[in-house]
C-alpha cells in the first residue's frame, strides 16, 4: 500500500486500460444521419432552425421518398420526407422541420424508412451550448454502431465532416494514454500523456497521410475532442485547464484516445477538497517496436513502458520467428520507467512472416509483433513522403524517401515557400522573401533517404511548402502546409474557398471575407 491522493467526494482508484477492440474505420452501407444540431444559436420556438443532415455512402442513388426523420424524446416531432425525393450517392440532403424539433438534452434522432423500419440513429446527444456547434459523425458515413463514430464541433450542414481513411494492413498498432494525477483540484491543469507503437501513415484515396490520435474527454455536463499527432519519439501531450467558466464541473472525467486500430482510455477526477487515503497503486506497462514491417538486415528498436517500476526488477523479453523459435531473448532494466534495445535482423537464409515479441514485468505480459517482408520497391522511380501533411510554425518537418531500382550515392533538395500571389502580390515583395532551403540529401545502401528541418517562426510563412528531390535520373515533389492552427486542421478539397470572420452580423458591422485556393 502506498499514500495517494483522492478528492473528497470519492475515492477513486486510477486504472489506465489498454483494449485492442478495433477502431478501425467502418462505412456503412446504407443511408445515415451524417449530422444533428438540435440546439442552434436563438431562440428555437420563434423559427425552425434545428437541422438534420443525411449522407448517401454508397455506390448508389437511393429513393427516400416517405421516409422519416423522427425525434424519440418527449416531443416525438417527425418529417416525412417528400415522395419522389432522390439521395444520390456520396451527395448530402439537409433538412429543418417545425420549431422546437428537438429536445436539448437526452435526444435521439431517427430515420425510419417507408415502411417504418429504422435504418439509421445517432447516439444519445446533448447540447446545452446554444451556438453553431453541431453533433457530426467523425467521418462521413462511419458507422461502428459506437459513440466514438460522433464528435461535437463546429456545424458544416450540407458539407463533409472528411472522409475516412483507408488503412492498408495495419495490424498490432498499440496506444497508451494516462493522466499524470489522479485527482485535480479546480485551477489545476490536468496533463494527459501518452505513446504510440508506430507512427501510422494511411492510404487516403490515393494520397499516404499520416494518421492522426483522437483523444476523447467527457465528464459531468462536459465534452472535448482533441487531434493529435504522434512526435518524433510516439508521444503525445495535451493538457485541460480545470476551470469552473470553462465548464469544469466536479466528479469523474473519462478519457478515451483511439489511433487506427486501438483504443486506450484512463480516468482522472476534479474537486474542491483533497484528503489522503490509503489506495493500491496499479501498475502498467508495454512493449513496442518501432516499426510493423521490417527487411532483412534492419535493426528493430524494442521500446517498453512501465507506470510503476520494481526495485531490481527487469522487463524480460523473447521474440519469436513464423515458426516459434526463439531468436532473441534478454532482461532489461527500467530507468525512469522506460526500457529499449536493438535487435539485428539477420540476412541470412531470414523466414518471412509474422515475428511475435513477448515482455513480462512482475505479474503483467504485454504481446506486440511485426512483420518480416521481402524488399520490394514501389513502381515509381522516386518515392517521397513526410511525417506529417500539415504544420504549424515553428514544426519540425521529417522528409523520407527512396530511388527505387536504382542507386545514386545523392539526390538535390529544394524546399521553396510557395505561394498564391493573385490576392496580395505585396506578400512577397516578387518572390525574395520566400523560405527557400537548397541541400543535398545522402542516400543509404538500400536507396532510402531522410532529412528534417524547422518552419521558421512568423506569420509570413504561413502557406505551402514545395519539396523537390531530383537527379537527372528523375524528379519527385511533394507540398506541404503551414497553417496557424495545425491541431484544428481541416483539408480543404475545393479549388477556390471563402468564409467571413463572423457566422452572424449586425446593421453596421464591418464583414471581413477571406479565402483560400488550392494549390
Amino acid at each position: 500500500m502506498i499514500k495517494t491522493i483522492t478528492i473528497l467526494f470519492s475515492i477513486l482508484v486510477l486504472i489506465t486500460l489498454l483494449n485492442p477492440a478495433s477502431a478501425q474505420s467502418s462505412l456503412a452501407d446504407y443511408i445515415v444521419i451524417n449530422e444533428v444540431e438540435i440546439n442552434p444559436p436563438g431562440d428555437d420556438s420563434f423559427s425552425p432552425s434545428e437541422w438534420v443532415e443525411l449522407y448517401n455512402p454508397t455506390s448508389s442513388d437511393v429513393d427516400i421518398g416517405g421516409w422519416k426523420i423522427a425525434s424519440t424524446s418527449v416531443l416525438k416531432q417527425t418529417l416525412t420526407i417528400s415522395p419522389g425525393t432522390i439521395i444520390k450517392a456520396g451527395d448530402f440532403l439537409t433538412y429543418s422541420y417545425k420549431t422546437v424539433w428537438f429536445t436539448d438534452i437526452n435526444e435521439i434522432v431517427e430515420l425510419r424508412d417507408e415502411n417504418n423500419i429504422v435504418i439509421d440513429s445517432t447516439l444519445l446527444m446533448s447540447d446545452i451550448k446554444n451556438d453553431f456547434t453541431s453533433w457530426q459523425r467523425v467521418y462521413d458515413g462511419v458507422d461502428n454502431n459506437s459513440a466514438i463514430d460522433w464528435k461535437f464541433e463546429k456545424s458544416n450542414a450540407g458539407s463533409s465532416n472528411g472522409k475516412a481513411p483507408i488503412a492498408d494492413d495495419i495490424q498490432n498498432v498499440i496506444v497508451t494514454i494516462n493522466s499524470i494525477k489522479q485527482n485535480y483540484l479546480f485551477g489545476e491543469t490536468a496533463i494527459l500523456q501518452g505513446h504510440v507503437s508506430e507512427k501510422v501513415f494511411i492510404n487516403q484515396h490515393g494520397d499516404f497521410k499520416a494518421a492522426s490520435i483522437m483523444v476523447e474527454i467527457r465528464g459531468p455536463n462536459y465534452s472535448s475532442d482533441v487531434l493529435l499527432y504522434p512526435d518524433l519519439n510516439l508521444d503525445f501531450k495535451t493538457s485541460l485547464k480545470l476551470n469552473s467558466v470553462l465548464g469544469i464541473n466536479e466528479g469523474v472525467y473519462n478519457v478515451t484516445v483511439r489511433y487506427v486500430d486501438s483504443i486506450s482510455s484512463t480516468t482522472f477526477s476534479v474537486g474542491d477538497e483533497i484528503i489522503e487515503s490509503d489506495i493500491p497503486e496499479q501498475t502498467t506497462f508495454g512493449i513496442f517496436t518501432d516499426g510493423s514491417q521490417y527487411l532483412p538486415g534492419d535493426t528493430i528498436l524494442i521500446t517498453g513502458s512501465i507506470s510503476k517500476t520494481i526495485p531490481f526488477e527487469g522487463l524480460r523479453y523473447e521474440l519469436r520467428d513464423p515458426d516459434g523459435k526463439m531468436v532473441e531473448f534478454g532482461t532489461l532494466y527500467p530507468t525512469d520507467g522506460k526500457v529499449s534495445a536493438f535487435v539485428f535482423l539477420t540476412t541470412v537464409n531470414p523466414v518471412y512472416g509474422t515475428y511475435v515479441l513477448t515482455g513480462e514485468y512482475s505479474d503483467k505480459t504485454s504481446t506486440t509483433s511485426f512483420e518480416l517482408v521481402k524488399d520490394v520497391k514501389e513502381d515509381t522511380l522516386i518515392s517521397l513522403w513526410t511525417d506529417n501533411e500539415v504544420y504549424g510554425v515553428g514544426d519540425t518537418v521529417s522528409i523520407f524517401g527512396r530511388l527505387n531500382d536504382l542507386w545514386v550515392s545523392s539526390l538535390d533538395l529544394e524546399i521553396l515557400q510557395t505561394k498564391n500571389t493573385a490576392l496580395g502580390v505585396k506578400d512577397f515583395a516578387g518572390g525574395d522573401l520566400s523560405y527557400k532551403i537548397l541541400d543535398v540529401v545522402r542516400l543509404e545502401g538500400d536507396g532510402s533517404f531522410q532529412y528534417s528541418f524547422q518552419i521558421p517562426p512568423g506569420e509570413q510563412r504561413l502557406g505551402d511548402y514545395k519539396i523537390k528531390v531530383s537527379k537527372e535520373i528523375g524528379t519527385a515533389i511533394k507540398v506541404i502546409s503551414v497553417v496557424k492552427d495545425s491541431s484544428n486542421y481541416v483539408e480543404r478539397t475545393e479549388p477556390l474557398t471563402i468564409f467571413t470572420d463572423k457566422p452572424v452580423y449586425d446593421f453596421g458591422d464591418k464583414i471581413i471575407i477571406s479565402g483560400f485556393i488550392e494549390h
